[in-house]
């Protein structure tokens, strides 16, 4: 069995696998898109302090040295064959810069962190996952401190087989919320050993840990690919179509996965026809009801008379064991396929250590695509509290789509 790692590897793949996808998506269509990216505490009771801020920081200046090895190379070439030779050439190129790129402060009155992350898009497109996993260990370093590791083993693995027994086919998406990387090291070295059944893991979202565990890394594309097209081709009313015609001329049919919240789903149904249904293998759930967002995508696949049993749906919103054994259960009436994207509730679910009656507090934290090409960008999502952007810019969306929210 692999040794678990008590802190973060040195290494660029220590990263989300979307991250990349996406990053040889803008390379290849938008090599010249400034962007800018910021910080957002979803939970203002979440503070930080000096110790977590000086912590951070040198953490932060740490990335100017990583590289991609020869080794990370061939893991890419060989696990990910969807990345062209000329994006591979990139990476083995690719450096942070963040005493150029990010801006980080704290306001020691307030215990309020800012961050904000500057430049070209294909660079700075990377830093978000990394960005947030040290946030989040920072807290818990030096701030959150009522916890350690006793149960953790046993927790994973009941909630690995109990989703196991109950046939859901899951990944672990934990990287952004992790309490530190030795937990999100425990929960892969506990969840590849389950013995699969009807339900089994399917990978990991995390590249590092993908490649140490012998599982297949998972992921395609995020809202930001989308904010980022609105932006830069001045439309909310078609900015999921276009993504998705851009998406498959970079993927060719691979990593179909379509994301369908960025402006709330009935603006993705709207441009989501028979052309794109047939090209994408699934669509993904990120936020709103899952069970009737399970009923929607039904109702679409036959209105377009396409058989739903042959599509699948990814959920992957605040996830529990629980939650996703009952959609599993919807969505085996409607004949359609599901799997489970689970990431805070296997990374950071800590009891205190002094009540281990009391559950301990997980962080809602984001970094958000903010501008784009000069131009604002927002989210609106299926939930009110996920509406990310410039105020003015959202009111103006709003506007736009204001026929698929006026019923």
């Amino acid at each position: 069995m692999a040794a678990i790692e008590e802190h973060a590897p040195a290494s660029i793949l220590d990263q989300d696998l979307y991250k990349f996808c996406m990053q040889q998506a803008v390379l290849e269509h938008y090599p010249d898109a400034d962007a800018e990216y910021r910080f957002v505490n979803r939970d203002p009771s979440i503070l930080f302090n000096r110790e977590s801020f000086e912590w951070l920081q040198e953490r932060i200046s740490g990335m100017a040295e990583l590289r991609a090895t020869s080794e990370d190379l061939e893991y890419l070439r060989s696990a990910c064959p969807y990345f062209s030779a000329n994006y591979i050439a990139y990476l083995s190129e690719f450096k942070y810069n963040p005493s150029a790129e990010v801006t980080c402060s704290l306001d020691e009155s307030s215990g309020i962190l800012s961050l904000r992350v500057c430049g070209n898009w294909t660079r700075i497109i990377l830093y978000e996952v990394p960005l947030l996993a040290m946030i989040a260990e920072s807290h818990y370093r030096f701030v959150d401190t009522d916890w350690n590791y006793a149960g953790q083993r046993e927790k994973i693995v009941a909630k690995g087989q109990q989703l196991v027994d109950a046939g859901c086919r899951f990944a672990e998406f934990g990287t952004r919320r992790r309490r530190s990387f030795m937990t999100q090291d425990i929960v892969m070295s506990e969840l590849s050993r389950i013995k699969p059944g009807s339900g089994g893991l399917s990978g990991t979202s995390n590249v590092y840990l993908a490649r140490k565990y012998g599982v297949r890394p998972v992921g395609t594309i995020g809202h930001e690919w989308i904010m980022g097209i609105a932006a830069l081709e001045t439309t909310y009313r078609e900015a999921d179509r276009l993504a998705l015609l851009k998406w498959q001329q970079t993927y060719r049919g691979q990593l179909a996965v379509a994301l369908t919240d960025t402006f709330g789903t009935r603006v993705f149904f709207a441009t989501f026809g028979r052309d794109l249904a047939d090209i994408y293998d699934s669509v993904r759930h990120d936020s709103g009801d899952p069970l009737a967002f399970a009923q929607a995508v039904y109702e679409h696949y036959k209105g377009l008379g396409i058989d739903p049993s042959t599509k699948t749906i990814i959920f992957s919103d605040s996830l529990t064991p629980e939650i996703a054994i009952g959609i599993k259960n919807r969505c085996d009436s409607y004949g359609i396929g599901c799997s489970f994207g689970i990431g805070t509730n296997f990374t950071n679910d800590f009891s205190l250590a002094s009540n281990l009656a009391r559950g301990g507090t997980a962080l809602n934290i984001v970094i958000k695509l903010f501008e784009c090409g000069g131009r604002p960008c927002v989210k609106l999502s299926d939930d009110r509290t996920k509406y990310t952007g410039d105020i003015d810019e959202v009111k103006r969306a709003q506007s736009e789509l204001a026929e698929f929210y006026s019923s």
